[in-house]
């Protein structure tokens, strides 16, 4: 039976922290490394409760630990913590045992460092260990001399290296040496007494010095060491051909005493074999629960739906949850497929803040929002940053279109007045200039006449005969210019407030574009054809159909007019249905927009063809419409390539079959 001090050894050989508590939570033994983390807190630990050692969040953890190893759970984990400024949470292992004064609690840990390093090879060096012991004894029992025990030495003494094939084994006894002596700096060794006399040596080492030997391995060669010198005593008088009458007594006694000393090493080697199948039961179990939170953690980490990656500081990515990003290549070659670091570097930033960051920016097509947070080490020094991606391109979306809409809201406040402002002294000028433009009709046919008789003749002075030849064409440009600025007024009025038309057409879109065709005929005849690929199944919708023909209008004729004189173009208008929603697509091979300029197409006032009458009304105008009808309208454009709109139009819960 193992006593408890054995135990509290064996446990220790193999675990940092380790305490033992009885049934009513009172200390009993604590481990020199445990004893001194909670020295900060109380000078003496053993005899106290537990109570007054954890904190609130630890003792609760305890508690609950202890609660089910007693009813035979295994595998079972608590938290120590003694609250204290300085305090490091241990996860330790907490097992069961009943005494004869009770049941008492086995709690165990390691330091992070050492569990992380914690191998299946040490638990094998153990049982290596063992059976090297078991093996020499019986050897050097059946060995008829001592010489051909030494001679068959080394392959017994290599087995239990961790490297046996590479171990090198040399002994001396008696000036005899038997194998061959290590050649490296690095070797363990043991001294032979018998009798209390020192009458031999073996040393052990790797033939390769790269290989370093262990400290199982020297406490190994001890024990051994130990062992041997009992047995090659007792082998020493067992090979005296003469013995002196008075000595046959001494000599009997003696090897009694050997043989007595040698059943109780063997004893004692297998009370260890014993303890190590239990350490290595409990440490079984803790690798088990280990595999199985990791692999929780990883099920986990690959189920986050956002892009998730970890960088050192050398910016080499460490671990992602996406398969396409491999670790070990450069963050911003792998996730950003560029040569150099970006340019605002997160990880620089967090190098010298220490503080988490959120940015936003663009990848190509893509918004990205990155949220990065800084990873410690524990001397909270910064040894990473691990980002999380989320693609935001939709939001931006949104977001741009609410301020289109924002914008034009805004507008619309202000058109009302200005439009009335502008319209008032426009109807003078609109009635002065008809008078004006009769009156120099009946005026100028006497000036004329007079103008025969005088020669020299200045009006404004300028020759009259340049007068009379420009004079109707200022006029009516000057009416012309009049009208221009009503059309506008009218177009502002528009599009500061909604049509007071009602949205109660059942609108069939294809019969607009069909109708369409016909009043942009003769425009689009100038720069090109028109074809028309229309669905039949396209469905109804509730709406405005002048509104939505006015849309129409206005995107074909700007489709048209995008097209160089040097090129036969082609404006091709398609309808469609995608799933509740009336799809309208104008497409031209025309000049196309750049980015900026697509970005700034649907602003009231922003126009490309200024020099040719534009008012940048057009398209602000046709995007509050669609706006009206719940739709959504877009542009997509390559410059020398061609320009796509694209309106879509709810027609789920208002819409009609086609009849």
């Amino acid at each position: 039976m193992i006593s408890l001090e054995d135990l509290y050894s064996l446990i220790e050989s193999t675990f940092d922290f380790l305490l033992a508590v009885d049934d009513n939570e009172k200390i009993h033994y604590v481990s020199p490394l445990m004893k001194n983390i909670c020295s900060a807190h109380s000078s003496e630990v053993i005899g106290t409760h537990l109570k007054g050692l954890l904190d609130k969040n630890s003792l609760l953890s305890f508690r609950n630990a202890m609660k089910k190893v007693s009813h035979g759970d295994r595998g079972v984990l608590a938290v120590f913590s003694t609250g204290t400024a300085d305090s490091i949470p241990i996860p330790m292992k907490v097992a069961f045992s009943k005494s004869v004064t009770g049941g008492f609690y086995l709690i165990f840990g390691k330091q992070a460092d050492s569990l992380r390093q914690m191998n299946d090879w040490e638990k094998e060096e153990r049982v290596k260990e063992l059976s090297c012991l078991y093996a020499v004894a019986e050897w050097i029992e059946i060995s008829k001399t001592i010489r051909d025990f030494f001679t068959k030495l080394p392959p017994f003494l290599a087995k239990g290296m961790r490297f046996p094939d590479e171990a090198t084994v040399y002994s001396v006894y008696q000036g005899i040496e038997y194998g061959q002596e290590p050649q490296v700096d690095d070797f363990i060794g043991t001294k032979l007494f018998v009798n209390g006399e020192l009458k031999g040596e073996i040393k052990v080492g790797y033939i390769n010095g790269e290989k370093k030997l262990l400290p199982e391995e020297r406490k190994m060669l001890n024990q051994i060491g130990k062992m041997l010198s009992l047995a090659l005593e007792r082998k020493e008088l067992s090979e005296s051909i003469t013995l002196k009458q008075g000595e046959e007594e001494e000599f009997r006694k003696r090897l009694t005493e050997l043989e007595m000393e040698i059943t109780t090493r063997e004893s004692e080697l297998e009370s260890q074999k014993q303890k190590l199948k239990t350490v290595d039961s409990y440490l079984s179990r803790v690798n088990e629960t280990m595999d199985e939170s990791s692999r929780r953690f990883e099920t986990m980490f690959k189920a986050i739906p956002d892009k998730v990656v970890m960088i050192d500081l050398n910016r080499t990515v460490v671990m992602s949850n996406r398969d396409s990003i491999k670790p070990g290549e450069n963050c911003f070659r792998t996730c950003f497929k560029r040569e150099s670091p970006c340019v605002d570097c997160r990880l620089s930033r967090i190098i010298k803040n220490r503080i988490p960051i959120t940015v936003t920016f663009r990848d190509g097509d893509q918004y990205l929002e990155v949220h990065a947070l800084p990873v410690f080490n524990r001397n909270e020094e910064v040894e990473g940053i691990m980002e999380f991606y989320r693609d935001v391109t939709l939001e931006k979306t949104y977001e741009q279109q609410i301020q289109q809409a924002d914008k034009l809201a805004s507008l619309g406040q202000l058109v009302s007045g200005i439009g009335h402002e502008i319209n008032n002294p426009n109807q003078f000028i609109r009635g002065n200039i008809k008078i004006v433009k009769q009156a120099l009709d009946d005026m100028l046919p006497i000036v004329d006449e007079y103008q025969k008789a005088h020669p020299e003749l200045k009006i404004a002075r300028l020759k009259y005969a340049f007068f009379r030849e420009h004079i109707m064409t200022l006029v009516d440009d000057m009416g012309h210019g009049s009208e221009r600025i009503k059309g506008i007024v009218e177009g502002l009025r528009g599009f500061a407030r909604k049509d007071d038309g009602l949205l109660v057409d059942n609108v069939d879109i294809n019969t607009l574009i069909g109708a369409t065709q016909r009043l942009v005929q003769n425009e689009v005849h100038k720069h090109g054809e028109m074809l028309l690929q229309l669905s039949d199944d396209v469905r109804l919708f509730q709406g405005n159909s002048q509104k939505i023909e006015q849309v129409l209008v206005n995107l074909i004729v700007n489709a048209a007019q995008a097209i160089p004189d040097d090129r036969k173009g082609l404006i091709t208008v398609t309808s469609s249905m995608d799933k509740e929603t009336v799809v309208v697509e104008i497409e031209d091979n025309g000049k196309g927009m750049d980015e900026k300029t697509q970005r700034q197409i649907f602003d009231p006032f922003f126009t490309t063809k200024r020099a040719k009458g534009g008012t940048g009304l057009g398209l602000a105008i046709t995007y509050r419409i669609i706006e009206e009808h719940g739709g959504h309208i877009s542009v997509t454009s390559e410059p020398g390539t061609g320009t796509k709109f694209t309106i879509r139009i709810p027609a789920a819960g208002n819409g009609e079959e086609r009849s």
